[in-house]
């Protein structure tokens, strides 16, 4: 017959296989509590520690994009700037054919340049107004005038810009026809389209076809 276990106490014991008591251990029970704990943490510092990483890489390769599309477009303007690279006497040929193409419109509109002035003048005054004169004159040549001189509009939009470059003229604009003509003819594969602009306006401006100007001398 069993005994009964004295009212107010109760056995925390558990018989093992060998009839020895298993015991909890409420010590380690409490270690293996801190210790998960503890790994709990070290994992989410790893893991804040791995989106720092992350997202300090990210910044650095959009840095990256941001300079290898600005090194790219640098690169586009350098090799449009070599592309266009002109004659370093290209304002001064550019200068005198639109001061030439401005004679003969005027002409055509039966008009006198501005302010009485009268061509053939050298000295350096006379040449600052007769300057002033054509850049105004150039303002007011009508685009049907052009036309008429079998012209389209991109030539009467390059006059509107003549102030530009008036500065560099010569003082006969006949001066660099051969010069600009016989680079042009050498360039036109390299440039066609600065070729079949400027090449319309020997005959007009010139009484000859570009070739003809190419082979004066």
């Amino acid at each position: 017959m069993s005994k009964r276990l004295p009212s107010g106490r109760v056995s925390r014991s558990v018989s093992r296989g060998n009839g020895l008591p298993l015991v909890s251990d409420p010590i380690r029970s409490v270690q293996e509590a801190a210790w998960d704990d503890d790994d709990y943490q070290s994992i989410d510092a790893t893991h804040y520690a791995l989106k720092t990483v992350n997202k300090h890489i990210e910044r650095r390769l959009s840095k990256l994009q941001a300079n290898t599309t600005r090194l790219k477009r640098e690169l586009w303007l350098l090799q449009r700037h070599i592309k266009e690279f002109r004659h370093p006497l290209f304002e001064n040929w550019e200068a005198d054919m639109l001061t030439r193409l401005i004679e003969v419109a005027h002409a055509h509109q039966h008009r006198k340049l501005p302010g009485g002035v009268v061509l053939g003048q050298s000295s350096f005054a006379e040449r600052e107004n007769l300057t002033h004169a054509f850049s105004i004159a150039a303002k007011g040549i009508r685009q049907s005038t052009l036309q008429k001189l079998g012209l389209s509009e991109k030539y009467h939009q390059a006059l509107q810009r003549y102030s530009e470059v008036a500065p560099y003229r010569s003082t006969n604009p006949f001066q660099t026809e051969f010069a600009f003509a016989k680079w042009l003819v050498e360039e036109q594969e390299n440039r066609p389209e600065l070729y079949t602009f400027w090449s319309k306006l020997f005959p007009v401006c010139y009484d000859r076809s570009i070739q003809q100007s190419a082979s004066i001398f």
